[in-house]
Order: C-alpha cells, then structure tokens, then sequence
C-alpha cells in the first residue's frame, strides 16, 4: 500500500474525494494499523473533514455488507435511469472501476440512497472551485449550468436573477430543474454582469471575474467563490452567514456591502468594506482581520495589512469611472486591458511611471489612451491588436 503524497491536503477533501483517492480506497479494502492509525491521527488533529470521511467510510463499508445481494434488470434499469443527470456518475465510474468484485447492482442501489439523503449542495464549494476551472475563450458571458448546459449572454452588461422559480435573464428563463446544485458565472473582459442570487443580494460583476453560487443555500450558511472582481450588496440575515471565499482568503459578513478584488492571476489582492463589517481569514491560517467601513485589507504574498482609504476610489468602477492615485502605469494599464478586452504592453520603464486621475470608462479605449498619453510622458503605439505603452526619453 502506497501513502499518500505529503502535499497531500485531506481538510478540504469532500465526499465525492475521497472516493477518488486511490490511498483511501485502498487502506478502506485491505485494513492494517499502519493505516488505521493515519486515519486517526488526522481525526484527532483536525486534519480532516470528519463528516465527508466517515460518509466516504460508510459507503466503503456498505459495499462488503450488500456484496452477495441481487437486484433484477428491471430495477437495475430503473435505478440508472435516476442517477443519469447526476454529476456524480463520473465519479462512481472510476470507483466501479477500481472495486470490480462489487456487482453494479450494488453500486446503483447505494447511489440512489446517497443522491435521497444528501442535500443537494452536496460539495463544498472550494472542491467544486478547484475541479471546475473553466478558461473562458468565448467572449460572451456564459452561465455554466451543468456539465452538459451553458448559457450564453451575448449583452455587455447582462442582467441575471435567480429566484423560487430558476433563472431569468433579459432574453430567456431556466426552469429550476436544469440546474446543478452550483452555478458559474463567467464574465469575459470587456463585459460586465449584474447577478442577484437566491436569497436576494446583489453583486456587480467585472471583466475577466468567474463566480461560482449555489442555486439553494444551505439553512445554516450562504457561500459564494470569486476569482477576480465584485462588488456585493448583502442581504442581512443573523442566522445564515454570508462567505465570500477566493483562491487566498475567506470573508465573513451578516449584511454589508464591500467591493473584492481577488483575480488568481494577479498578486495583489483587496478588500475595500463600504459600509457594515467583514472578518477576513486566510486559507493559510494566518491570524484573522476585521474590517470597520472605509477600510481596506491589502495582501500580497502571503502578507496582509489594513488601510484607511476613500472607499470611493475603488469603488467607482460600477458606476463607470476609474480613479487611480498614485499608481503604478502597469496597474493602470492592466485594469484597462481587463475592462476593455484589450491587450495593452508596457515596456519596463513605462511601466514603473506613478500615476494619478480619473476616467470615464464608458468611453472607447483609443480615446481613453489618448488622454494617458496626454497626461504623462508616454505615447501609444498600435499594432497587431495590440497597445504598447513606451515612456517618452
């Protein structure tokens, strides 16, 4: 039996992972203390989820006790039919796969006992994150439904709400019955979105963002995970919690508006609170921020720090304004080319340039770049679709 990687990070595994895991089909099937005392000694630590791991055991263990039961074609038959729309299948494929001594019979029966008493969110959203990186290449906004199902928005501004009923959109409704229990929101560059989700609250979605929600939050919590920019109005609700949850950082709010700007791809990320208050926690365990309005939490490489700042300043994007003050042009630069689904180059000293201003970025970016150029010792040059920003000597 082969242990599993030291990198290995079993706290975030879901159900639906650790049947997944060779190591731990394997340990579950041949048994010995070796094996036994790693499963508990992650239990005792905290260095697992407790109830994804003793489901995922009990499943294992099911399948021993029901290995010598029969079931007819005919009930067979049916039981696939329910569990045909279901994302698990995948997964219990290569399950099937790896435990060929247990009839599909059996495999069926349980599946369909565990797709009864799950709740539907069934995976924990950071999981879910992780396995369904979607690259968008399309430029239209897209709403990914479900494994098979993907709704394309061919508006610059779209808006979207989720309501009892499904989702409804400017051109066109889905009914609660297609969705999965998450949904992704892909906003491409130069295109923004409105989304209101299941309980009410309200986010302006910018360029080059992916969202993943739930359709139905869970009575106890609400959660959401974002990669790149939002602006989020939340409902207040003292008995379910709201989380905003990125790549680097955790954000708890009851009810409160705040701006994020956490894209993967980018080392800098920000918290900016408007108005209410937000406790922010690091992935890496680091020690926890609370945040008062008019306040920001910067961090960058794994080093996080509070500031006093006009909320305004980063804020105004969802109103169509840019303010940037004293920053650097390859910031500036990088937020246009998001914005705008451009591609825009600064060479190495234009880049370091500080600058300071305001834009209005409802209009076209050729005019925009005008005015920089206006403004600072830089001039624009423009080939091959592409913007190069060179410093004046």
């Amino acid at each position: 039996m082969q242990y599993p990687d030291l990198n290995t990070d079993y706290s975030k595994y879901a159900f639906e992972d650790f049947l997944q895991d060779e190591f731990f089909i394997s340990s579950i099937k041949n048994k010995n203390a070796d094996s036994e005392a790693f499963w508990k000694n992650l239990e005792k630590e905290g260095n697992i989820d407790k109830k994804a791991f003793r489901a995922a055991l009990n499943f294992m263990e099911s399948l021993d006790d029901y290995s010598n039961s029969s079931v007819g074609d005919a009930e067979l038959s049916s039981l696939w039919k329910e569990i045909q729309d279901s994302n698990r299948k995948t997964v219990y494929r290569k399950l099937l796969i790896r435990i060929g001594s247990v009839a599909a019979s059996i495999i069926a029966i349980l599946l369909l006992a565990i797709s009864l008493y799950q709740p539907r969110q069934h995976q924990d959203i950071m999981s879910y994150a992780r396995k369904n990186i979607i690259q968008n290449e399309n430029k239209d906004i897209q709403i990914v439904l479900s494994e098979s199902k993907t709704l394309k928005i061919e508006e610059n501004d779209a808006n979207i709400v989720y309501d009892s009923a499904g989702i409804k959109t400017a051109q066109q409704g889905i009914s609660k019955k297609e969705l999965t229990a998450y949904n992704q929101l892909i906003v491409p560059k130069g295109k923004r979105s409105n989304l209101i989700l299941s309980d009410g609250s309200k986010l302006v979605v910018n360029a080059g963002t992916r969202v993943i929600y739930p359709v139905d939050f869970l009575e106890d919590k609400r959660e959401i995970y974002v990669d790149g920019e939002i602006f989020i109005n939340v409902v207040h609700d003292k008995n379910k919690p709201f989380f905003v949850k990125t790549k680097d950082m955790d954000i708890r709010v009851l009810g409160t508006k705040f701006n994020v700007m956490a894209y993967e791809s980018d080392q800098n990320k920000q918290i900016v609170l408007v108005s209410g208050s937000v406790k922010i926690s690091g992935n890496n365990k680091q020690e926890e921020v609370v945040l008062s309005p008019s306040e920001m939490y910067e961090y960058n490489n794994e080093h996080g720090c509070v500031l006093k700042v006009d909320v305004n300043d980063y804020t105004s994007w969802i109103d169509g304004l840019y303010i940037f003050k004293s920053r650097k042009l390859v910031d500036v630069t990088a937020r246009l080319s998001r914005y705008y689904g451009i591609d825009i180059v600064c060479s190495e000293d234009a880049a370091q340039l500080k600058c300071s201003g305001k834009m209005d970025l409802k209009d076209n970016p050729d005019d925009i770049l005008k005015g920089l150029a206006f403004s600072f010792p830089i001039r624009i040059e423009h080939a091959d679709d592409k913007y190069i920003v060179k410093k004046i000597q």
